[in-house]
């Protein structure tokens, strides 16, 4: 956005960026209607419920088309919502299934930590907080939901990525940049790929200052019934509580947490 508005004419990227939102805002609303329509229409009512051109709703209707969202019935010509639109709901509910799997393992694991507890999600080479259960102490982490975090320096975001098959998880390491965010965080691959290697084998990460100084975190894949890991469970909290010498016995109650709930989402046997 920056290049073009320093090659083009003032306001010419400001005039592309306010068409492209009226033409999302306008294929949203096309959805909306077919899924108030009971999921199919045709085109002339679509355009003349939303007081839109025909030539505008044809050409947003072959957009969303190519993106799987809507299909065109060849023999009647009427416009259907599309599988695209089915695996983002998808998407959204196999989410809310995990966090609902999870949440009396969660509160289980707040009581015998005495630490906040959170559930993350992977998204492209980020980890994105969905849940979290504070724990009851004066001093303790909370962070709002959708918060974002990196994937090589944060417990959530460790934990998503070691399970993967090592070319994958470079690949996406190596997309995430690496950027240090304190003198712990691990911004190196070597060191990064070794700590990756350790997490693995006891079945849990630590997050030891990397991501914000003075906030320690132990984390663990959960697993859903294909044995793919959908998310991520731990524990955080300051690092004058939970501190180095208590790693290892609340590590192995994280991965146990993270086991139960996998289980309990279809996972066969323990990773």
């Amino acid at each position: 956005m920056t290049e073009l508005r320093r090659r083009g004419r003032p306001g010419q990227a400001d005039a592309g960026a306010q068409k492209g939102a009226q033409a999302l805002e306008r294929g949203i609303a096309i959805l909306e209607y077919l899924a108030k329509s009971g999921g199919s229409s045709s085109v002339t009512d679509i355009a003349e419920s939303l007081e839109l051109p025909l030539s505008t709703t044809f050409r947003l209707l072959k957009v969303l088309e190519n993106a799987d969202f809507v299909y065109q019935d060849v023999q009647l010509g009427w416009w259907h919502i599309g599988l695209g639109v089915f695996n983002i709901g998808a998407a959204y509910i196999h989410n809310r299934d995990v966090l609902s799997v999870a949440a009396p393992f969660m509160r289980r694991l707040m009581l015998m930590s005495g630490e906040t507890v959170n559930v993350g999600i992977r998204n492209g080479a980020e980890a994105v907080l969905i849940g979290q259960l504070e724990c009851q102490s004066m001093v303790r982490m909370c962070a709002p939901l959708g918060s974002r975090m990196p994937l090589h320096a944060s417990g959530a975001g460790k934990a998503l990525i070691y399970p993967l098959p090592e070319d994958e998880r470079v690949e996406l390491l190596l997309k995430s940049g690496l950027k240090r965010f304190t003198p712990g965080t691990l911004a190196g691959l070597p060191e990064l790929e070794k700590d990756l290697k350790l997490s693995q084998q006891r079945g849990y990460v630590i997050d030891q200052e990397e991501h914000a100084e003075g906030l320690n975190c132990v984390a663990s894949p959960v697993y859903d019934s294909s044995g793919t890991v959908v998310a991520a469970i731990s524990i955080s909290g300051p690092s004058t509580r939970l501190s180095s010498d208590r790693f290892e016995s609340l590590g192995e109650l994280v991965r146990d947490t993270a086991q139960d709930i996998s289980m309990a989402l279809g996972m066969r046997s323990a990773k």
